[in-house]
């Protein structure tokens, strides 16, 4: 099928949890979801055969990946994991594909390109704002009224969202040593940073720390516009992206 008489493929990177809110996600803003687990046989090559990349949240990336020894409060995802997508990551980079990175995505995103992170937020940060809680067990994943990101003007974030969002957010760990490669264009009233971009890249690329999947329809269209965004970008050609 050409890839004009087609729905633009976003690959969904995926551990082990159901990918079903970003795949719904993906579906709505007119894109064809795609899960990439990993372990597959040939999965990098799949980057070849996708137009875009959405990668999702879960568990933390092993600290030796950034030169640390783990927190009693971190959660190893696996090693598999924890390859492919770093492979990944970088593979996409080179390939110019257009990528959403959420949550656990945006740490990917830094540790791969050398950056490091905060293994466990309230011991840095305190709890002055509310990054993650539970409700009967299980994780909050609505729009916290408090939780308030702040966006860099001219970014490319805040053509998409306006100068300010209050959020979902579900993270114990966050960004600290920004790999040189991107810059930071939002963080909330504690100093979190919850989104960055690359200093100079042409094609969409855009890492946020929350989570646009769980709130598409709570926050007047700011979430569904970032996978507007994607979806919009991995239908064009590399060629005419600017």
């Amino acid at each position: 099928m050409e890839r004009k008489n087609r729905r633009p493929r976003i690959g969904i990177t995926n551990g082990s949890a159901n990918v079903a809110e970003y795949a719904r996600a993906v579906a709505a803003a007119g894109g064809e979801a795609i899960e990439l687990r990993h372990g597959a046989p040939g999965v990098l090559d799949l980057a070849a055969g996708i137009d875009g990349l959405v990668f999702s949240g879960g568990a933390d990336i092993d600290p030796a990946r950034y030169g640390q020894e783990p927190h009693k409060e971190t959660e190893l995802a696996s090693a598999g994991r924890d390859a492919f997508e770093l492979d990944l990551i970088r593979v996409a980079y080179d390939r110019q594909l257009p990528t959403l990175a959420i949550c656990r995505g945006v740490q990917v995103a830094n540790v791969a390109f050398g950056g490091t992170l905060f293994q466990h937020v309230p011991d840095v940060f305190g709890r002055r704002v509310r990054h993650h809680y539970a409700v009967k067990g299980r994780a909050f994943r609505s729009v916290i009224a408090e939780h308030v990101v702040a966006v860099a003007a001219g970014s490319r974030l805040d053509g998409l969202v306006g100068a300010s969002l209050a959020t979902g957010s579900r993270h114990h760990q966050s960004l600290d040593r920004i790999a040189e490669r991107f810059r930071v264009v939002a963080r909330t009233p504690d100093g979190v940073v919850e989104a960055i971009e690359p200093l100079d890249a042409t094609w969409f690329w855009l890492g946020v720390q929350w989570h646009p999947e769980s709130t598409v329809d709570e926050d007047a269209g700011k979430s569904r516009a970032l996978f507007a965004a994607l979806v919009t970008a991995a239908a064009t050609p590399v060629s005419s992206r600017a």
